[in-house]
């Protein structure tokens, strides 16, 4: 959507089970982690296990109804595709906007180095899996925003749901404040950026880059300065069709290239700050795919010029 919220300092931090009030038919069952953007908790609902993200207000004009409303045509255009599992329910109170979906136990990050390891041909069948999916997302006209691995839910039997669809996450990204990165993308906290590069824009301060991305990708000790509130946008402002298919693709090879590789990533934020502009090359990582086709495809999805990666 090109829309960007931020985060603003709170006054006081609560708990995600505080906001289980708003949600009667809902019971708090377990704490999935805390970031600065969301609150995550698995809950019970009379028809299963949930997810439920929380993300506090603290500026109430944020465009939180232009974000919800899109979450649900997302959810209505995506109810024919079998592997897509966008937010089922997305609503606005007085203190959160509060996003829900089907709890899945397993994600693609977790089953890779998880006995009995993928063999090649499951990790085929993962990543047809993958591009059918995005391909029938881009003919709806959805773009993900947010591909990786953790947003890769797999069951049993390997088939997988695509979830987490970010429209509410911002298209582009300045380039001289990793914060921003870390506040929206970063979320687990594993350092490694699948962004697509010409989403990241340049700035008055844009040569101090590499220092900032060195900061980022030292320690997970490190402190980051929270983002930017002049990203804040209105709901006026919002446009659809920023997000583009190419943007997914780059997303989609980087992870992969993780999954063909046994969780090597082909980037971390300063890494493709440099890939951007020509300075570094995931040389080293892509030769570790043993699969000679699959090494092509990735090669080819993971571009710098959006216009020479193929659709899906």
């Amino acid at each position: 959507m090109g829309n960007q919220l931020t985060g603003i300092a709170p006054s006081q931090i609560f708990p995600v089970e505080y906001y289980f009030s708003d949600l009667p038919e809902c019971s708090f069952d377990l704490n999935l982690g805390s970031t600065r953007f969301f609150k995550v908790a698995r809950a019970k609902h009379k028809e299963g296990l949930i997810v439920v993200k929380v993300f506090a207000i603290r500026d109430p004009s944020l465009p939180l109804k232009a974000h919800r409303d899109r979450l649900d045509e997302i959810r209505k255009l995506l109810k024919n595709v079998p592997n897509a599992l966008p937010f089922q329910k997305a609503m606005i109170t007085d203190k959160a906007g509060i996003l829900i979906r089907q709890y899945v136990k397993d994600n693609l990050y977790d089953r890779i180095s998880t006995r009995p390891f993928l063999n090649s041909i499951e990790k085929r069948w993962i990543a047809f899996q993958l591009l059918q999916c995005l391909s029938e997302c881009h003919k709806l006209g959805v773009y993900h925003g947010d591909i990786k691995l953790e947003n890769v839910m797999v069951s049993s039997w390997n088939w997988l749901l695509l979830t987490d669809f970010a429209s509410f996450k911002p298209t582009n990204l300045a380039e001289d404040n990793p914060a921003d990165f870390s506040y929206f993308f970063d979320t687990s906290r594993r350092r490694t950026c699948y962004v697509a590069p010409e989403r990241f824009i340049k700035t008055i301060s844009s040569s101090s880059v590499y220092s900032m991305a060195s900061t980022v990708s030292s320690s997970s000790g490190s402190s980051i300065a929270p983002p930017s509130p002049s990203l804040i946008i209105h709901a006026d402002e919002i446009k659809t069709g920023d997000l583009t298919g190419a943007m997914d693709i780059f997303s989609l090879g980087c992870a992969l290239t993780e999954l063909f590789t046994e969780g090597s990533a082909p980037f971390d934020f300063s890494q493709l700050l440099r890939y951007r502009i020509g300075e570094y090359e995931p040389s080293k990582v892509l030769e570790k795919i043993e699969d000679t086709n699959m090494k092509k495809l990735v090669q080819s999805m993971m571009q710098k010029d959006p216009s020479a990666r193929l659709s899906a």
